[in-house]
């Protein structure tokens, strides 16, 4: 298992390739397929962890190129074909509308490679709804076993980045997003996070460093 990401974009959002043996997952198709190195890997899902518009924006074509369900979670189903809810309209002066079918996940959905057609090759995904940056925000986190225990991948949208949150004020909420750090902050300490802006952590480090991932930001929630 390996993990690359393309940062895309002025606001540089993270497109993620999760490389298994023979297959790939694509997180947050924001990236045109001519600039990725899928190294000869089927892809077996194309994942959005929200709808904003900077991380969608070539999910119809890679869909439509690799033959991959696009999966997102249910809440958040409405935004991706609205380019109000999902900020195209606003922010890149264009009508984003994902017009492929969604295959829809709901919170607390676990799924296996079985799910996905895969054999070779073993992993759990667990699905968090985290809603506060948008109202169908999830995280994956990816468990792939190992003989000192198993090891996680979580990639985490634009919920929790090094050293900070995302931003509520564009469709966000933040009585959801201090629910959602407390959802995140009660994983161990091993696990690695992969936002959607930004650099790679770890659970531990931003208990560590982060300031909003502590009792006090949300004390009242816990």
């Amino acid at each position: 298992m390996n993990i690359q990401s393309y940062p895309f974009g002025p606001l540089q959002a993270n497109l993620y390739i999760l490389f298994l043996k023979k297959h790939a997952f694509i997180i947050d198709p924001c990236v045109s397929l001519d600039s990725l190195d899928l190294k000869n890997r089927k892809v077996a899902g194309i994942f959005m962890t929200h709808a904003h518009y900077d991380h969608i924006l070539e999910a119809d074509l890679l869909a439509a190129t690799t033959s991959a369900p696009l999966i997102a979670l249910d809440q958040e189903k409405d935004a991706f074909i609205d380019p109000v809810k999902n900020g195209s309209l606003s922010f890149c002066n264009s009508e984003i509308s994902i017009q492929t079918q969604l295959l829809l996940l709901k919170d607390g959905d676990v799924l296996s490679t079985a799910d996905f057609g895969i054999d070779d090759e073993l992993f759990v995904l667990r699905v968090m709804h985290t809603p506060g940056h948008s109202s169908g925000s999830m995280c994956l986190l990816f468990e792939f076993p190992d003989q000192e225990g198993p090891k996680k991948h979580m990639f985490t949208g634009d919920t929790l980045f090094s050293g900070t949150i995302g931003r509520t004020d564009i469709g966000g909420n933040m009585g959801e997003m201090r629910r959602s750090i407390a959802k995140i902050a009660a994983l161990p300490d091993h696990v690695i996070v992969y936002p959607g802006h930004g650099e790679s952590t770890t659970i531990g480090r931003e208990r560590q460093w982060n300031p909003y991932f502590t009792p006090t930001f949300y004390n009242d929630i816990i």
